[in-house]
């Protein structure tokens, strides 16, 4: 099976179009699949699928897949699902989006209304976080409860903690890194919970 990956990865870096076809045939289907539980939306998670497989025809000789061909796909469309949700987040565009979505299949939408503090999915997943949060050091841990668990702005914070907003930024931005590795058997739930806040 090692070495099939090795062959097929080697067929896709050289520029073998037969290989990328393949792949897209074997893929495309359940790849459009699982963007749609994100987005909500059938034709944009064809969008994404379609996009995320030009964008690794197009950087085919710099392909570094380490695990499963597979894995490495549909991890790539997660990551491509959720920065179109964090984009649309970021242009206040979110619950116009999925005001238009409501005849469409699950989506995002009705699987965080589902996720509520009831869910055992998310009493476990905050006991977690809570967990690895308590390993942080104390001002990332402080800066990351500040923003994430009162809702204040990275200017509030740096005035509440008597540092300059960059280095609260450089707290927040080590804590994600931090929870994301300590969080990775979780990690689509807590990529979740960090869209939501």
């Amino acid at each position: 099976m090692e070495d099939r990956q090795k062959y097929v990865l080697k067929k896709l870096k050289s520029g073998d179009e037969g290989t990328y076809i393949s792949l897209f045939e074997e893929y495309y289907v359940g790849l459009c699949a699982y963007s749609r539980r994100y987005v909500g939306r059938k034709d944009i998670a064809e969008d994404i699928v379609s996009e995320t497989f030009f964008k690794i025809w197009e950087n085919r000789r710099k392909l570094e897949i380490t695990g499963s061909i597979k894995s490495y796909l549909f991890q790539a469309v997660a990551n491509n699902s959720l920065h179109h949700l964090r984009k649309l987040r970021k242009e206040e565009k979110l619950d116009d989006y999925f005001s238009g979505t409501e005849n469409e299949n699950i989506g995002f939408k009705e699987v965080a209304e589902n996720i509520t503090e009831n869910s055992l999915l998310i009493k476990e997943l905050h006991s977690r976080i809570e967990e690895a949060v308590n390993l942080l050091p104390p001002q990332q841990q402080t800066a990351f409860r500040l923003k994430r668990f009162e809702g204040k702005k990275n200017k509030e914070i740096a005035d509440e903690m008597g540092l300059a907003v960059k280095t609260v930024e450089m707290h927040l931005s080590k804590a994600v890194i931090s929870l994301r590795k300590n969080l990775q058997d979780y990690l689509p739930a807590f990529l979740l919970f960090m869209l939501l806040k």
